[in-house]
């Protein structure tokens, strides 16, 4: 197996990331081996196993790049300026479904039991860290808010599992059903809000 610098391994990191965003968006998962990532990287089949474990695991990663931009993103936009209004808060959950309904990359992981494959094959405390990561982002903002009394005075780690689950939803079209989604997620939407956000 080769042996490589620091250098050479950090520079091989990123562009495994960056050729499986390529081919896991174009392939998928599925239709993409080890093989499609070290020749697009250049290396050694064997070599691979000294970045990632799998190729699930690669994809795992690139997923959580994916969603720390979205992350970041949604931050800056919404809630950066210290203010969380009533129209923010609106606006804020209506753009979480619109990113989560247009990402192809997010879309694909709910496609073809694609999520079941990950959870059967990652490890747990990876799974774990994610999940930690998808509430660590939103908790601040909700806490600051009802200090301020913006918002209700309830756990917030619950507020964020409810803003999590209602942006799930949109992974769930076909299931509500296409003729009424949007006027469904709508009326969600603003029952949320009006039901979350103090007078």
């Amino acid at each position: 197996m080769a042996k490589f610098t620091e250098e050479e391994k950090e520079k091989i990191f990123y562009s495994l990331m960056e050729h499986g965003r390529q081919l896991f968006s174009t392939h998928g998962l599925k239709k993409t081996s080890i093989g499609d990532l070290t020749k697009a990287v250049g290396i050694a089949q064997g070599s691979y196993y000294l970045f990632f474990q799998s190729k699930e695991e690669l994809y795992f990663a690139v997923l959580g790049q994916e969603e720390e931009a979205i992350r970041t993103y949604l931050v800056e936009k919404y809630f950066a300026s210290g203010t969380f209004t009533k129209e923010q808060f609106r606006e804020f959950l209506r753009e979480s479904f619109a990113i989560m309904e247009e990402n192809p990359f997010i879309q694909q992981l709910h496609q073809d039991g694609l999520l079941e494959t990950l959870f059967r094959k990652l490890p747990a405390d990876k799974l774990e860290q994610h999940f930690a990561d998808d509430s660590a982002f939103l908790l601040p903002f909700i806490e600051k808010a009802q200090a301020k009394g913006m918002l209700i005075q309830t756990e917030p780690e619950t507020i964020v599992s409810l803003i999590r689950s209602i942006v799930l939803l949109s992974l769930q079209k076909e299931k509500i059903g296409v003729d009424h989604y949007e006027e469904t997620i709508e009326l969600l939407i603003e029952l949320v809000t009006n039901g979350l956000m103090n007078k």
